[in-house]
């Protein structure tokens, strides 16, 4: 009977040892945002910034023409500022979509202005590199625009 007991013992103690530990291994890193932003590539990051920008000047001319105290002029020019916002933003996943065909898996465009920086993820890049994407840019949006185009290594 005593034997009994402390296999009893053992085993709930065990159990109770193997319980606590699965669940130990269960909880998510205390510092998740950290975690995650180790794992998102330099371009990512870039995109993810510029996204969050487009987003924050959608919203706030959103709710100038939400707020009943705006005036029709100011109701237009968000409205206007929303529509080139938009069409800033197809345009720079259209000329990813284009380098992604050229061969360039990650890339990054932001348009400011009369500006379209590029920011491409290639090793050993060279000046032909640099020629090919400018030109193919510049077919897609025009003459109008100047093409900055940087190549990083992860």
């Amino acid at each position: 009977m005593n034997m009994n007991k402390q296999a009893f013992t053992f085993l709930t103690l065990f159990s109770l040892i193997l319980v606590l530990s699965i669940y130990y291994i269960m909880l998510p890193p205390t510092s998740e945002n950290e975690v995650v932003q180790n794992d998102i590539s330099t371009i990512e990051q870039l995109q993810n910034q510029l996204d969050q920008k487009r987003e924050d000047i959608i919203t706030k001319n959103n709710e100038i023409i939400a707020k009943e105290s705006s005036t029709s002029e100011s109701i237009n020019e968000a409205l206007e500022t929303i529509s080139e916002t938009k069409n800033v933003t197809e345009k720079e996943k259209t000329i990813v979509s284009k380098l992604k065909e050229m061969g360039y898996a990650e890339s990054y465009v932001e348009i400011d202005q009369q500006t379209i920086k590029v920011t491409i993820l290639k090793k050993d890049a060279s000046h032909s590199d640099a020629s090919k994407v400018i030109k193919e840019v510049l077919n897609l949006v025009g003459d109008s625009y100047q093409v900055e185009v940087k190549f990083i290594e992860e």
